[in-house]
């Protein structure tokens, strides 16, 4: 068992599981499958294409792009591998006010 003193970015509740916990301390990420409906996340999707495509501008926000995904991709959303700052899109922005998230 892992003692809760190592654990500093997650808080001991019944939410997670202590493996769930640890990895998450390990890997600075967690994958929890079917948290968000197919649905929502189709949503999501298809926002962030529009982003990538800069159909819409959210004010401030930052696309990032692996350049060495060009030759592979092109211009499509493939080559984008984060998109920050973009809380002035209010569809994009809802994935992080679910509460399952």
């Amino acid at each position: 068992r892992v003692s809760p003193l190592c654990l500093s970015y997650t808080l001991d509740n019944d939410v997670l599981t202590t493996e769930q916990r640890q990895f998450y301390e390990d890997n600075g990420y967690l994958l929890i499958k079917k948290l968000v409906s197919d649905e929502d996340i189709e949503r999501f999707r298809k926002e962030f294409v529009r982003i990538c495509k800069k159909e819409v501008n959210p004010l401030g926000a930052m696309i990032m792009k692996d350049e060495s995904l060009r030759s592979q991709y092109g211009q499509s959303e493939k080559v984008v591998n984060k998109v920050q700052d973009f809380q002035e899109d209010k569809e994009l922005f809802r994935y992080c006010t679910l509460p399952e998230v």
